[in-house]
């Protein structure tokens, strides 16, 4: 803090992180500029410490050699100036009502500095629709559920759903995934689309799908989840529920649930939560055992349809229901590095370059860097997450407590006369066929849309209409439920 404290009396405090993050590199003769993965491992394999001599480029270039502290002063006020204003937007299918919507919010969550004259602006305090806690999607009342509808209908209605939607495309397909700044991004995505939801009701706050809840069950594709009170059907187009009959640029909202991968799971958290630093859960350097991207992308694939595509998902709301929950597991992890490892998360961005370097501008995000979605204040000051529900009391009509295994449920919806109750009459055979006229409508349906990109996800669980067809191929006649469902938290 000794080069950051003159900095500090009236300038954002963002600053003073970027001297200090680039002070070690004047007392070198030549700073290094980048560091490849195959370097990291090997220092890891050593035992050796992982110096954190990487140098922050910005906007793809690299840092200037910076001799004195104040070529880093210098450095850091034109930074930080540049990324002012500075926003993508050809990058996107948005329009100049759209631009006005996002700037405007951005703006709302962000205060002057206090300098007469500067453009210079830094975090707000407190959001402008006030402090909100985020719960988990079956854990709000019936009532605030339907408000929480009514408001994202309201914003399909009037465009801003659609807005929000096409900034998760184009360069962010690169930008804010397959790197650290997939965490920070969509966590700064997350609060500003909450804002805009609080705008239309003060008292909607984003809730959050714990999938664990539903993988936990005998048949996830039976979840509640996906019933007209919650998420509407995933069986093909969506035409039951609150968002049914929605249409994307795309085509019809639809989805194919249990087709392929695997939900979000314990196993996944615990494997999380035995590490320490963020570069160990994050692409690049994450070993696939630990890789919380990677663990994301299966929910992804398992809905399937639009939230399939890396430019499309965001189309469907289970979208931004699925993402909270996302951010509440890396909200456990940031408490484990505080309570456990004594790493401080604010600043524990690993040493990239390029588009996820720290310094970065947020593509769509004008003035927010990539490594402010690591700020501690939008937990401190903005929202907070109740904890999952848990045995013996899951506090929801929708859950119950397994009490042999000692963890909360979904319950399974009321299904159709036609609809499979259990995994094998989902499969699809040998032959391409399915088991189910649903399931085949399903995959008919999907079919029909271009998504693009897509997710790539972990393994197809056995449960999954894929999984079934593994089973199928290779001639497997023993029922795999049994020793399945009795070993299934262990992912």
């Amino acid at each position: 803090m000794t080069h950051a404290s003159p900095l500090e009396t009236f300038l954002a405090p963002e600053l003073a992180d970027c001297v200090n993050s680039l002070s070690s590199f004047a007392k070198t003769t030549v700073p290094k500029a980048s560091v490849s993965v195959l370097d990291i491992k090997q220092r890891e394999n050593a035992g050796g410490p992982i110096v954190e001599d990487i140098a922050i480029d910005f906007a793809g270039t690299e840092v200037p050699l910076l001799e004195t502290p104040e070529d880093i002063h210098m450095y850091c006020i034109k930074q930080f100036m540049w990324k002012e204003d500075i926003v993508r937007w050809e990058d996107y299918n948005i329009t100049k009502t759209d631009k006005d919507l996002v700037n405007g919010l951005l703006e709302s969550m962000m205060t002057p500095t206090g300098v007469k004259h500067s453009r210079i602006k830094r975090q707000s305090v407190t959001p402008p629709t006030g402090r909100r806690t985020r719960r988990e999607y079956r854990r709000i009342s019936d009532g605030e559920r339907n408000a929480f509808h009514t408001v994202l209908q309201t914003m399909k209605t009037n465009g801003q759903y659609n807005t929000f939607a096409n900034l998760h495309q184009g360069i962010v397909t690169t930008s804010a995934h397959n790197g650290p700044n997939f965490l920070g991004w969509h966590r700064v995505y997350l609060a500003l689309f909450e804002e805009a939801i609080r705008r239309i009701n003060g008292q909607v706050s984003l809730p959050y799908w714990e999938t664990t809840l539903d993988f936990d069950m005998v048949n996830p594709a039976t979840t509640i989840v996906f019933s007209p009170a919650f998420f509407g059907n995933g069986d093909g187009r969506v035409i039951t529920g609150p968002f049914a009959n929605w249409v994307t640029p795309i085509g019809p909202l639809t989805r194919n649930i249990a087709g392929r991968s695997t939900l979000f799971t314990k196993a996944n958290i615990r494997s999380i939560l035995t590490r320490c630093r963020t570069r160990e859960i994050t692409s690049p350097t994450a070993l696939p055992q630990f890789n919380f991207e990677s663990f994301h992308n299966g929910p992804h694939v398992w809905v399937g349809g639009q939230m399939s595509g890396l430019d499309s998902s965001a189309h469907d709301p289970v979208f931004f229901i699925f993402h909270a929950f996302i951010d509440y597991v890396w909200e456990l992890f940031r408490i484990h590095q505080i309570n456990d490892c004594r790493v401080d998360p604010s600043i524990d961005y690993p040493p990239v370059t390029r588009e996820h370097a720290a310094t970065r501008p947020m593509d769509g995000l004008t003035d927010y860097r990539n490594i402010d979605g690591y700020r501690s204040y939008w937990t401190q000051n903005w929202y907070d997450y109740e904890r999952a529900p848990s045995c013996p009391n899951c506090n929801s009509p929708y859950l119950r407590c397994d009490t042999a295994r000692s963890v909360c449920v979904s319950l399974q919806r009321t299904l159709a006369a036609d609809e499979p109750a259990t995994f094998d009459r989902m499969a699809i055979f040998e032959d391409g066929t399915a088991a189910n006229s649903r399931v085949a409508q399903a995959i008919a349906d999907v079919a029909m849309l271009t998504i693009g990109p897509q997710f790539n996800g972990p393994p197809d669980e056995p449960r999954t209409q894929m999984g079934q067809a593994r089973l199928s191929r290779m001639g497997s006649n023993v029922p795999i439920v049994p020793s399945y469902v009795a070993d299934r938290t262990a992912g």
